[in-house]
């Protein structure tokens, strides 16, 4: 299993702390999500389903909008987030 970390209950993401490749398992002190798709480190995943236009919250604050549907276990990035609104 691999390892990954959460840093504020808020938290919608979690950090993976080692490649994970799809259908792997990433704990995050108990809470276990799947890979859905190959994630490097130190990038994101969601923790839960993200809704399009839905805050994405890491470390307890905003770091963008989610610009697509994001599944529990998908990778978050610049694909599905976007973080220069939260700038302007």
């Amino acid at each position: 299993m691999k390892r990954g970390i959460i840093i504020d209950p808020r938290d919608n993401v979690g950090i993976v702390c080692e490649n994970v490749l799809a259908g792997e398992t990433v704990d995050f002190a108990g809470l276990n999500i799947k890979a859905l798709e190959d994630i490097e480190l130190p990038h994101k995943i969601a923790l839960r389903d993200i809704g399009l236009g839905d805050l994405v919250v890491k470390y307890g604050g905003t770091i963008g909008y989610a610009t697509a549907p994001i599944k529990k276990g998908a990778h978050v990035h610049v694909h599905n987030v976007d973080s220069e609104q939260m700038m302007k």
